[in-house]
């Protein structure tokens, strides 16, 4: 590989760990109690009903956790009532 190649993969690299780095961390000490602590702005709704985390993620104890998607419990329920489309 190129010089120019490894740099740019570097750059890249270092990129993507600053973006994380820069990630919102919502701390909760119940779920779903404590859904409410993060913004309904950090949510997205798939059209299948899921709600998708996409505005960063949860720390949950010890557990830091990425890419939360929630359908069909507490959690989704709650959401439906707080950041449904009738709550905009």
């Amino acid at each position: 590989m190129s010089r120019l190649g490894i740099l740019t993969a570097v750059a890249l690299i270092g990129a993507a760990a600053s973006a994380r780095a820069d990630e919102q961390v919502w701390e909760v000490q119940s779920w779903p109690g404590d859904i409410d602590l993060i913004p309904c702005s950090a949510w997205t709704k798939s059209s299948d009903g899921t709600w998708v985390l996409t505005g960063g993620a949860v720390k949950l104890g010890s557990e830091t956790m990425n890419n939360i998607g929630v359908k069909g419990d507490a959690a989704a329920h709650k959401l439906d009532r707080e950041c449904g489309t009738k709550k905009k």
